[in-house]
């Protein structure tokens, strides 16, 4: 089995895991051939299609990286300046961006969409429906904030589902094969429907992302936003009515009934799931309208509840309820963030994104390599000076001859593990949690099921599962720091030579390679002029993306890489450089509605103003003790964090 068609029987076996036929899948969207194309691996998909089919087999996750040649690239950076534009609320700068968008990419549809929104998918190009439908749900999310008129908004949306779901209300939703985007495009049609929400069609969409396949990330998404769509519309009162009503009992009806406890139940059940999906991934979309609906249900039942013990009980789980949404309020308002989560551009935002030619180019650069070793038996010089530059699109068996020599996977959308296997996938995402919170021993049992099911002959395979081992045995402290150091090292240089990383100058790194210099750094002498360069050379690749407020593209790897770095520079008394660092990451989880890291990142800009106070240097802001470490208990607990506890014994010696 070939390295590069990994991801093509992946795709495969996912399919035949959720028992899904080809005609089913492809249903509205794409021809049976391309289909065939993406799992056999003859042919290199769009991304737009690629994705939307991976969504369609349950795959949400946000941890692939993805290489694009320099047109797919400057196309996914038109998309995504939109998206950044959007939410970012700059409305003005999106609408321009998004008509000259349009002129580019989607005429082909423009006159089939103003004529007949049943029929215009029939005839045309995967990719341009894909265009479209993206163009349509950017308007009307534009639309929507400045308040255009409902009814045409609910057309905008239900042009854009019909697209790719043309069988949208002649079949029931159970019996679809539906993509994130088009469920969140149901949830927008119905919302904006001119009749009137549907209480019992947000629950048929509430029923299908719990019935169906879907993987944690993926749920995570949409279920919340889903279960919170389905309580406004039978409560009609949300966050932003949240005066005009005393319990829930007095907030809705359905029909001419009053809720029933069965119902409330019912409602909480869907809720404690949403906010359970959203604390395990570490986001926070609709997380404060999930804590809202929790709080105003709680409180109906306590004034049902007879019984002393339960009433008691309620009470505890509505006041961390309330503690957790008031804590995440006074971030969101220090921060000049709205908490509400009012757009859904994180659905279409890519992560991982490179562009081939560049990859390229900065890869031989880093190594070293002169263009006529690259090419040799590969392709002529030209042709490499041709691809540098960004003048010709790279065949795909020269790209992935390329990127072997450059020490880098063939695979051209790919994981940390090169497999087949998506039972590996899941351990592994298991075996990166547990690694998390220090359970060596279910760590090393993982480690074990994984290595049963994929190749180690795959030079990225070893890299990832030899980096996961040694961190294993540092963790059950079975190997001596230098030691560790020594044979991390000889992990990160199976595909890059560590070298090449520590000199200056522009860089290209797999999340990999980036893993295992971080946990080279975890046990570098902190004093070492190694650990500075080291820390010098991860802020020079991440800056440019920081200032240019792309958090979205790098938002994961840049919390766990300058998460560590931030907290180095505090150490080092480089409090201003380390306080910018904290700042950009707490906007970013804002904006991104990422959790994990916000109360690291609150208390390492507590730590460093401590320390300022002690060695009496100017403070422009004086910070409230108890405050600033209270907020980092409570969003830790919510973010199901172990320092929970550390922060509370520091708060008990306040």
């Amino acid at each position: 089995m070939k390295e590069e068609t990994r991801f093509s029987e992946y795709v495969e076996n996912l399919r035949h895991e959720n028992g899904i036929s080809i005609l089913s899948l492809c249903e509205g969207l794409c021809s049976f051939q391309e289909v065939s194309y993406l799992e056999t691996g003859t042919r290199k998909l769009d991304r737009l299609l690629e994705e939307a089919i991976l969504e369609r087999l349950g795959v949400g996750a946000e941890d692939y990286e993805i290489y694009m040649d320099y047109a797919e690239y400057q196309r996914w950076g038109e998309r995504h300046h939109i998206i950044h534009c959007i939410s970012f609320e700059k409305f003005g700068e999106a609408e321009r961006l998004l008509k000259e968008y349009h002129n580019r990419y989607c005429n082909k549809l423009t006159d089939a969409i103003r004529s007949d929104s049943e029929c215009c998918n029939v005839g045309y190009l995967a990719v341009d429906k894909l265009e479209m439908q993206f163009y349509l749900s950017m308007q009307a999310q534009i639309q929507d904030f400045v308040g255009d008129c409902k009814e045409e908004l609910g057309m905008l949306f239900l042009k854009a589902l019909k697209l790719t779901v043309p069988m949208y209300e002649k079949r029931p939703i159970m019996t679809l094969i539906l993509s994130l985007k088009e469920l969140n495009l149901m949830l927008e049609a119905e919302r904006h429907r001119k009749e009137g929400e549907r209480f019992s069609r947000y629950r048929e969409i509430v029923e299908y992302i719990e019935a169906k396949s879907l993987d944690r990330r993926g749920k995570a998404k949409l279920y919340p936003k889903a279960v919170y769509y389905l309580y406004r519309s039978m409560v009609s009162c949300g966050p932003e009515k949240e005066n005009e009503a005393n319990g829930f009992r007095q907030m809705g009806k359905i029909g001419s009934k009053p809720f029933d406890d069965k119902t409330i139940y019912q409602l909480l059940r869907h809720c404690d799931h949403a906010l359970e999906i959203l604390r395990d991934n570490g986001r926070m979309y609709f997380l404060w309208e999930i804590l809202f609906m929790r709080e105003k249900l709680l409180n109906s039942l306590q004034g049902e509840c007879d019984n002393i013990e339960d009433k008691e009980t309620l009470q505890v789980i509505c006041q961390e309820t309330i503690n957790w949404r008031r804590a995440l309020e006074s971030v969101y308002t220090e921060f000049g963030v709205p908490p509400k989560t009012s757009d859904y551009c994180y659905l279409y935002v890519m992560k991982g994104v490179s562009c081939i030619n560049d990859v390229i180019r900065i890869r031989r650069r880093m190594l070293g390599i002169n263009a006529k070793e690259l090419c040799e038996g590969i392709c002529s010089v030209k042709t490499l000076r041709r691809l540098e530059s960004c003048r010709t699109v790279p065949q795909r068996a020269i790209v992935k001859r390329l990127f072997e020599r450059l020490g880098l996977s063939g695979e051209l959308t790919r994981t940390e593990l090169v497999t087949d296997s998506s039972e590996a996938h899941k351990l592994m995402e298991q075996l990166r949690e547990s690694c998390n919170k220090y359970q060596w021993m279910e760590s090393e049992r993982l480690l074990e099921k994984v290595k049963k099911l994929v190749s180690t002959k795959i030079r990225s395979n070893q890299q990832a599962l030899m980096r996961k081992e040694l961190l294993i045995q540092l963790g059950r402290m079975n190997i001596e720091k230098e030691d560790y150091l020594k044979k991390m090292r000889t992990v990160l240089e199976l595909t890059l030579p560590y070298d090449a990383f520590l000199q200056e100058g522009e860089k290209y790194l797999t999340y990999e390679e980036q893993l295992c210099i971080l946990n080279m750094m975890q046990v570098m002498d902190r004093q070492g002029e190694e650990l500075l360069t080291c820390m010098r050379r991860f802020e020079e690749m991440y800056r440019p993306y920081i200032e240019d407020e792309l958090y979205e593209v790098v938002m994961g790897m840049y919390e766990v890489i300058m998460g560590y770095t931030r907290s180095l520079w505090g150490n080092m008394g480089e409090y201003d450089k380390a306080d910018w660092h904290s700042r950009k990451m707490i906007e970013g989880c804002l904006r991104a509605r990422r959790l994990w890291m916000l109360h690291d990142s609150l208390y390492d800009r507590w730590w460093n103003y401590k320390e300022r106070v002690k060695k009496g240097i100017f403070i422009s802001k004086a910070l409230d003790d108890t405050e600033e470490l209270t907020r980092c208990v409570v969003l830790s607990k919510l973010a199901k964090s172990n320092d929970e506890e550390f922060y509370l014994k520091k708060l008990e010696r306040l």
